[in-house]
């Protein structure tokens, strides 16, 4: 069962919905670019490989950042990838601090949790 398969029917509504292009760059896998979204009306908080059509936002990030946020949730590496440019955001910054972090329910703090715990134990970095 992929991941997303098993975490998708667990996760909590969205406050907001936001619609968010992510593009992680120097990826040690593919051409170097990973490509995904996140759709909160259709999808809930996950992202899905692929690409939106008119994105309330495009977050670009490099990998170490992508891990940081993603998997071994450290704020540090990402304020710094924010300030150096290795992630920035291009349209609503609001909506995407609320999506990922300021505007968060105790329930989806929780959620988010969970996942990036699963996303450890399946790629082996704490």
């Amino acid at each position: 069962m992929a991941l997303r398969d098993e975490l998708a029917p667990k996760a909590p509504a969205a406050r907001q919905r936001a619609r968010v292009n992510l593009v992680v760059t120097g990826t040690p896998f593919g051409d170097g670019r990973f490509r995904a979204y996140i759709d909160t009306e259709a999808g809930g908080p996950l992202p899905v490989p692929g690409n939106l059509e008119d994105p309330d936002a495009t977050v670009v990030l490099d990998y170490p950042a992508a891990l940081a946020a993603f998997v071994t949730d450290d704020p540090d590496v990402v304020a710094h990838g924010f300030l150096t440019g290795a992630l920035r955001v291009d349209g609503d910054l609001a909506l995407v601090l609320i999506l990922f972090g300021e505007g968060m329910s105790e329930e989806q703090i929780a959620f988010a949790q969970h996942a990036q715990a699963r996303l450890q134990a399946i790629t082996d970095l704490k």
